[in-house]
């Protein structure tokens, strides 16, 4: 069986693992890492939270330290389903505005709330898509929330390095800084044989960051992690009935 390799930070692997069928032919290979950040809250109140995903979301629930009060007053308002079932969960006020990516999702906002509305965005320092620029640009005032950093990791283990050059793989890659991470490691360690990787990706973006090095990438059907996962496992599966049938 092909071996599927999973990039994302080793801290989210115990609730990544949680939606795969199978970790067995799984190589966790950490290519980036999250560093928190004490977040600065706006003296401006908010009208609506924006959060992009669910860990954005419980940061800001537990670094913010406000009121419960205060964390319930907003309407907070996601694209993604984890995201805004976490939200419900919280008992909040929870608006789910379904969009394919971070654009779509600043595009469908801009017709869902009034223009006078002032929004608090708790995000990570580097985005794919500038959500409150776009919104900006639409004269809406939005105020952003550093809570994390995503690092790439500085070193890796020479054996486990070893293991993801041996043989032909596929990679997920959530976003374009593990693209870019990743791409620096086959450059170094595998004389730049793209060849040898199928990438599967997460979005338009990370897309267009893979196409500039693989030959061929392979793009989940949702935005999502699961999504991600389902799409490397059914690539490995077919490589499989593929591999089979040409010995037989």
């Amino acid at each position: 069986v092909k071996q599927i390799v999973w990039t994302r930070p080793a801290e989210d692997w115990e609730t990544d693992k949680k939606f795969m069928r199978s970790t067995n032919h799984v190589m966790l290979f950490p290519l980036t890492r999250q560093v928190e950040i004490c977040p600065k809250l706006p003296s401006t109140p908010c009208d609506h939270v924006i959060v992009t995903s669910k860990k954005a979301a419980s940061a800001f629930v537990q670094k913010c330290q406000l009121s419960k009060e205060a964390l319930h007053k907003p309407e907070y308002i996601t694209f993604g389903l984890e995201t805004y079932k976490y939200l419900l969960g919280l008992n909040f006020k929870a608006r789910l505005i379904e969009a394919q990516s971070a654009r779509k999702f600043a595009e469908n906002l801009m017709s869902e709330i009034k223009k006078t509305a002032a929004i608090w965005f708790p995000r990570p320092v580097d985005v794919a898509f500038e959500v409150s620029d776009y919104l900006r640009s639409q004269g809406v005032e939005v105020y952003d929330i550093a809570m994390y950093k995503t690092e790439p990791v500085k070193t890796i283990e020479p054996s486990l390095i070893q293991k993801l050059t041996a043989d032909p793989c596929i990679v997920c890659l959530a976003s374009p800084s593990a693209v870019k991470s990743f791409v620096d490691i086959v450059l170094t360690h595998d004389n730049g044989k793209f060849n040898k990787y199928t990438p599967v990706v997460i979005g338009p973006t990370t897309k267009s960051a893979a196409q500039s090095y693989f030959k061929e990438v392979l793009v989940s059907s949702h935005t999502t992690l699961q999504s991600l996962w389902e799409k490397a496992y059914e690539t490995a599966r077919k490589d499989d009935i593929r591999s089979y049938l040409s010995v037989h």
